[in-house]
């Protein structure tokens, strides 16, 4: 009995051992645990910022592809434009559920800017490099198509700036200069005055009209400084004065832009005052008069020189008219069926009409050299990021 009542003792303390060791064990776990989801945490907020700063990456580019800020003379050292390329952060914002990204402890949501590169594709001995940041240079200053985007997304306590080298995609656009109407069927005219009914705006210039199926004439004045039909070999045909793949190109240009409807019921007024000034309506055909007025003289489109892009209207089943107040467009308007101008509407610029066109009042029609010339450059299809040069940044605090 007294052997076993001496171990008494050893056991208590066996006992008194074990349950300290499993007491700081589960501390331990405590601690870990606590760790654990404190790094969780940290990653998870830290990952939201990232998809903030690519968020604005894209935003960025998206920025560049409505309107690349190239010099305003077209020359490489040549003036900014104005406005110069921004990302609005509350429109960026709005995109994220303020549950899951709360505004950030400091500092922007969001913030995009904008550098041209150095234009230096080569080191000293010729080799391949990615092109310097001027910093101070807000737009494509040398007007070699290349342009730096600094993003940089913040959310609860975290912040990650990204950047990368974009550049334009473009796409030569060949429209047969010179032409100021072209029609696979009739030309009908009906003037109502001494102005013609097809001209041409420029001084000095002349034009042509094309109709396969013949002109039926019974007004006065219908054409000055334009000849119908004019003799080629090979004969002109619509390949030749718009081709397949030009449409196809502001076609795919007006998905991407968002400016692709299904009737013209489906446009609202703000697809028609923005870049690209290009509208393509899928079925219903256009009356004019529903077209909104981007200025106080109810113009549509652009036709001075150097001022960006002219109107394009495209639209691929059903026929124009023109009712009620006038109308003028400048730019360009492709119509697979035909076109029935009445009253004082004025197209300056281009239209093709394959099934036929009908024009009946004055300057219905006058061709425009400027806006042929600003359409045929090469037309931006998208902007995307150059190969190996994304790459992260210490956020600023």
């Amino acid at each position: 009995m007294s052997r076993l009542r001496s171990q008494d003792g050893a056991t208590l303390i066996l006992i008194v051992g074990v349950v300290a060791a499993l007491a700081i064990l589960a501390a331990s776990m405590v601690a870990l645990t606590v760790n654990v989801q404190h790094n969780t945490a940290t990653h998870r907020t830290q990952s939201k910022a990232f998809n903030v700063a690519e968020a604005g990456l894209d935003a960025g580019q998206s920025a560049l592809w409505v309107k690349w800020p190239a010099p305003t003379d077209g020359q490489a050292n040549g003036p900014a434009p104005n406005p110069l390329p921004s990302v609005t952060p509350s429109v960026i914002q709005s995109q994220f559920a303020a549950e899951e990204f709360p505004s950030p402890t400091s500092g922007p949501f969001i913030d995009v800017k904008f550098y041209d590169d150095d234009g230096q594709f080569k080191d000293a001995q010729g080799n391949s490099r990615t092109p310097g940041i001027l910093r101070d240079i807000p737009y494509d200053q040398n007007n070699n198509g290349y342009m730096w985007i600094e993003s940089q997304g913040a959310t609860g306590s975290r912040a990650t700036k990204v950047m990368g080298l974009v550049t334009k995609v473009t796409r030569d656009l060949k429209v047969r200069p010179g032409v100021a109407l072209y029609t696979d069927g009739v030309l009908t005219t009906k003037g109502t005055g001494n102005q013609p009914v097809i001209g041409v705006d420029n001084i000095g210039v002349t034009a042509e009209a094309y109709a396969q199926g013949g002109w039926d004439s019974s007004g006065q004045a219908d054409m000055q400084g334009v000849t119908f039909n004019p003799a080629y070999d090979p004969p002109v045909g619509l390949e030749d004065v718009f081709p397949t793949a030009t449409l196809g190109t502001l076609i795919e240009a007006a998905w991407g832009a968002e400016k692709y409807f299904k009737t013209q019921a489906d446009v609202p007024d703000s697809a028609w005052s923005t870049e690209p000034r290009l509208i393509v309506i899928e079925s219903g055909g256009v009356d004019c008069k529903d077209i909104p007025d981007t200025d106080a003289f109810g113009v549509w489109g652009d036709g001075q020189p150097g001022n960006g892009d002219p109107g394009i209207l495209i639209v691929l089943s059903g026929d124009m008219n023109q009712t009620g107040q006038k109308k003028t467009i400048w730019g360009i308007v492709y119509l697979v069926n035909g076109v029935l101008l009445r009253g004082n509407a004025e197209i300056h610029g281009m239209i093709i009409a394959e099934g036929s066109a009908d024009l009946r009042g004055t300057r219905a029609v006058n061709y425009n050299a400027n806006v042929i010339a600003n359409l045929n450059r090469p037309y931006l299809l998208s902007v995307k990021l150059v190969s190996n040069t994304w790459r992260e940044l210490q956020p600023q605090p």
